[in-house]
């Protein structure tokens, strides 16, 4: 599954995971801004509706729908949330939002051309439990791209959309050319694998070994791929690399203007489609303590850029918190296969 179909279903699960006594809005809201976060990347994208008083969709919600739907269809998909508003993440419910979700399926399909098929969406309540809530609408990457804006809208009509990094952006020539020749493209995502090793010393029950990398989720090969890593505090790169012998899966390079930042490439590489390339390591060390005990991990926060010969950049921000440290090492503990 797609990054951005299963980002949908995650979503659109809260409407009906009533077990944590949690609210459908403090779901979602949990999962903003401990997972994806304020910063917005390739395959989601906040939009707050321009009178959350009523479902009528205005110039500025049809144009930023219309945009998303060229955007994230000529790339590789992506997931709009809509009644959060953007960087803060503070919820702003849409009023009748039943019959809001209903106008942005209607609209959605027809605002480019060709059609964009395969969008779906959800609405999930409010607190308030009054027809108020937010939508989410799934738009899919095409496989007959590229898609040019149809609607009326100034500012975006008859213009060809990608998304790069957290942005809509007008496609290039280049690109365009691309999509017109229904090139095969390289479709980079951050990449993260998980191992554990048991300890069972009195300060630490083990160790999670998490292996960073990129994974080639499109159909092209990606040449001369770089990943740029900036982890934050109390973590960092492992210096003896992804095998304790000092490689990493990239040449590392010397960075010019952050030093707190490390990158890796080689422009005689290649990634090709379907596979994932381990970079670097880091390494989390899981203190052993009681069930009444505060969580003495860090969130792990990882600021990345992704780049590839005839794509561009791809930067964002990957949020691990300290209860998925542990529920991950946990995890990983409970399906190693042990081999007598």
């Amino acid at each position: 599954m797609d990054a951005a179909k299963n980002l949908f279903e995650t979503l659109a699960n809260f409407k009906a995971n009533d077990s944590s006594g949690l609210t459908s809005q403090q779901l979602l809201i949990n999962y903003c801004k401990q997972v994806l976060g304020s910063t917005e990347n390739l395959h989601y994208d906040y939009k707050e509706k321009d009178d959350s008083s009523n479902s009528q969709l205005s110039d500025s919600d049809k144009k930023n729908l219309a945009k998303a739907v060229s955007g994230f269809s000529n790339s590789s998909g992506g997931v709009l949330i809509w009644g959060i508003l953007n960087k803060t993440l503070v919820p702003k419910p849409i009023g009748d939002i039943e019959q809001f979700l209903a106008n942005l399926l209607h609209l959605a399909p027809q605002s480019c051309d060709p059609l964009v098929s395969g969008i779906d969406g959800v609405w999930l309540p409010s607190e308030n439990k009054n027809g108020e809530g937010f939508a989410i609408i799934y738009i899919p990457e095409s496989v007959l791209p590229p898609h040019r804006v149809v609607i009326k809208v100034n500012e975006v009509k008859n213009h060809y959309y990608t998304r790069s990094g957290d942005s809509f952006v007008i496609a290039t020539h280049t690109q365009l050319e691309d999509m017109f020749g229904r090139r095969p493209k390289p479709v980079l995502i951050l990449s993260k694998r998980f191992s554990a090793q048991k300890n069972n010393t009195k300060n630490e029950l083990g160790q999670l070994n998490i292996l960073i990398g990129i994974r080639n989720a499109g159909r092209g090969s990606a040449e001369a791929p770089l990943l740029a890593l900036k982890i934050m505090h109390p973590y960092r790169i492992h210096d003896n690399g992804i095998d304790g012998n000092g490689r990493f899966g990239l040449p590392p390079l010397i960075s010019a203007t952050d030093t707190h930042e490390k990158s890796f490439g080689a422009s005689t590489d290649v990634i090709h489609s379907g596979i994932v390339r381990d970079v670097a390591k880091v390494i989390v060390k899981i203190p052993n303590t009681n069930e009444n005990s505060k969580n003495p991990l860090s969130n792990l926060t990882i600021d990345y850029k992704i780049a590839a010969k005839g794509i561009q950049l791809i930067c964002g921000q990957d949020l691990t918190t300290s209860d998925m440290l542990f529920d991950k090492f946990e995890y990983e503990l409970s399906h190693q296969i042990n081999i007598i």
